[in-house]
């Protein structure tokens, strides 16, 4: 996979995930934990702290300026 496409699964993972995440963040009323159950992360702190790693904000931060 990362010949032909030059990422490797678990990127191209973590890209759908977050790409699914900030989605939820913008145009939904939805908590952040909810958001964290509806991508079946096994707690919010551990979807904050992953969404934190990708991106460069919490999710509440990524929520706040969007």
């Amino acid at each position: 996979m990362k010949r032909v496409s030059g990422k490797t699964a678990a990127e191209w993972i973590d890209d759908y995930v977050t790409l699914e995440a900030k989605a939820l963040l913008k145009s939904t009323n939805l908590t952040i934990q909810q958001i964290s159950d509806e991508l079946n992360f096994p707690s919010q702190s551990f979807f904050g702290k992953y969404f934190k790693r990708i991106t460069g904000l919490s999710p509440k931060e990524y929520r706040e300026k969007n």
